[in-house]
């Protein structure tokens, strides 16, 4: 197996070594209860992460998703009257809706990604603060609705429940849909896949559309479990999803990842800020953890890429 081989496996290979560790430094780690709280608490931040992979597979950023998942918190809690199933069709709107002005604005007035983004991050922040006047919307949220993110299924919290199924529904997209295979070609060379007869835009927003509807829904899933609609959620949630990915190996620059890449690097973030609380380290400090983890794992692709591309000069 040649080095650049051995480098795939490195975000399995790092879980591995930090699920030894969180064992060794705590007895409560390795306990049915704390991994189920895990997945649970990781719930959201899966959501995002399956679109982040689509969009920076196809060489985009959505900066947008913390915003949206704040829009999407106050208007759920905003509109308990609809019922769950109501306030779910509203949150999806939204979220199509913002996904697809996100990727108009990119392919059709070719502004790039990032600021593109970058400012609809600000609108959609704006608006849920404006929304609410600057506060949570409080004592609105219905048992019912509650019981999305606090509810079990045969035992199992139903935030795990969400993150294998968004997760396994990813890898169908991905792996297994010519969607899946245009997003890939598009990422790798956007003229090539012209040339293949692939609607290069159209991939584009319907990428950013997946995003947009996925961080909404990690937005009610927020209200759910907070029991209020608070503009200031999703703070930084961009951030997170973007490091998730990063870490489960998907280049930057689009055309190489996959979605069991990022379920990884999902779990590296959860066990290392679970291992984190269990030994009650400061939350000044994980911050800083969780930055040194993303920029090891730049350095780590950056090196695997270089070695691809020296390997295919030489050949």
């Amino acid at each position: 197996m040649n080095m650049a081989k051995w480098r795939s496996y490195l975000p399995l290979a790092t879980l591995f070594l930090l699920m030894i560790l969180g064992s060794l430094l705590s007895d409560k780690f390795l306990t049915y209860a704390n991994l189920m709280n895990l997945l649970q608490y990781s719930a959201e931040s899966a959501l995002i992460a399956v679109g982040m992979t689509l969009v920076i597979l196809t060489g985009g950023i959505d900066l947008s998703v913390g915003s949206v998942v704040a829009l999407t918190a106050v208007v759920s809690a905003n509109t308990q009257h609809l019922g769950v199933w109501g306030i779910l069709a509203v949150v999806i709107l939204i979220g199509a809706l913002v996904g697809a002005l996100n990727g108009v604005v990119l392919t059709k007035f070719r502004v790039e990604p990032f600021m593109a983004t970058l400012a609809t991050m600000a609108i959609f922040r704006a608006v849920a603060l404006w929304y609410t006047n600057g506060g949570p919307i409080i004592g609105t949220v219905t048992p019912a609705f509650s019981n999305i993110a606090n509810g079990s299924l045969l035992g199992i919290p139903l935030p795990s429940v969400y993150v294998v199924v968004v997760f396994i529904l990813g890898y169908f997209v991905l792996n297994r849909t010519p969607f899946g295979r245009h997003v890939l070609a598009v990422g790798g060379g956007e003229e090539t896949s012209r040339l293949f007869g692939i609607k290069v835009e159209r991939v584009k927003v319907f990428v950013y559309i997946i995003s947009g509807v996925l961080a909404a829904l990690a937005g009610m899933l927020i209200t759910s479990r907070i029991g209020m609609g608070e503009p200031r959620s999703g703070f930084q949630f961009e951030l997170v999803a973007i490091a998730v990915v990063i870490v489960g190996g998907t280049s930057l620059t689009g055309g190489r990842g996959t979605i069991g890449g990022s379920f990884i690097g999902l779990l590296i973030f959860a066990v290392v800020m679970n291992i984190m609380n269990l030994l009650n380290i400061s939350s000044f400090v994980q911050p800083i953890v969780r930055g040194l983890i993303i920029i090891l794992a730049a350095l780590a692709i950056s090196r695997m890429i270089k070695s691809k591309s020296a390997a295919a000069e030489a050949s």
